[in-house]
């Protein structure tokens, strides 16, 4: 027998789109997920890009080193900027500021010059041991660091300046490693004192002759070919690394980007490094 369900239909509570609203979380999460995903993996690069001046051959060379670079030029006798002190001039003369960018010039220059060496030292088995590298950290945090600096004694023994100071180490050795058969001729003798003859004088100032001069002559005349040497090697390098460098960044696009979408000027410091490689 049928019994007749009175039940007002209207009063019955609804039920639940449970499948709906787990299909909305689920869309939902996803979502953020995909958000999250695409967001790391723009950041990362941009994040990691930060301090890089540059890139060499897709490697990176930091700001830090390009800053120690222009500190460490003034005390390199092979340097065009060899015992210019800018950070004891006056920084608004403009001969001061010309002085300053032509350092800037070199010290990037440099930095290139010492990736290739390193890359070239590695293909030819000339390699630096950990334990030299030790020493030159101690020796370099020695030349730049007061004793009671520790916090710029830490700085110096970071594995960022480890990295720098090792690049100086490779290029030394790779230095001397082309000269290490290098020799003066007879001529070559000649032709040096014929340049630099008026530099050779006694205590009473006359000039001396050829065969006055000796020893003197032959140490000075070798040190003038092995720096020749040493000059033109980093010219040959500079001019190879030419399609090799990339002066901008990751962080310096998304910046320019950002600056663009929001209608701020882009300030030059966000603009593409222009890396000159011809020496």
């Amino acid at each position: 027998m049928l019994v007749k369900d009175d039940t007002d239909s209207s009063r019955r509570p609804p039920v639940p789109a449970r499948p709906r609203v787990r299909r909305t979380a689920l869309i939902t999460m996803v979502s953020l997920l995909l958000f999250a995903l695409v967001a790391a993996i723009v950041a990362v690069p941009v994040a990691g890009s930060r301090n890089v001046a540059f890139y060499v051959n897709a490697e990176p060379v930091t700001e830090e080193h390009v800053l120690a670079m222009i500190v460490d030029l003034p005390f390199d006798a092979t340097s065009d900027h060899y015992k210019v002190r800018v950070d004891l001039a006056d920084p608004s003369d403009p001969k001061t500021q010309y002085l300053v960018t032509g350092l800037k010039t070199e010290a990037i220059q440099r930095l290139i010059v010492m990736h290739a060496q390193s890359d070239e030292a590695r293909r030819l088995g000339i390699v630096v041991s950990p334990s030299a590298i030790d020493a030159a950290v101690e020796a370099y945090v020695t030349d730049h660091v007061l004793p009671d600096d520790t916090s710029e004694t830490e700085r110096l023994r970071s594995p960022a300046m480890r990295s720098y100071i090792q690049l100086w180490a490779t290029s030394k050795a790779y230095e001397e490693s082309l000269n290490k058969d290098t020799a003066v001729s007879s001529d070559e003798l000649r032709e040096y004192f014929a340049t630099w003859g008026w530099n050779y004088t006694d205590s009473a100032g006359h000039q001396l002759t050829f065969e006055q001069t000796g020893a003197r002559l032959a140490e000075d005349a070798l040190a003038n070919k092995m720096f020749q040497i040493i000059l033109e090697d980093r010219a040959q390098f500079l001019r190879k690394a030419s399609g090799l460098v990339s002066g901008d960044t990751r962080y310096k696009q998304f910046m320019r980007w950002w600056n663009t979408m929001f209608g701020i000027q882009v300030p030059d410091s966000l603009e593409p490094l222009q890396v000159d490689t011809v020496s």
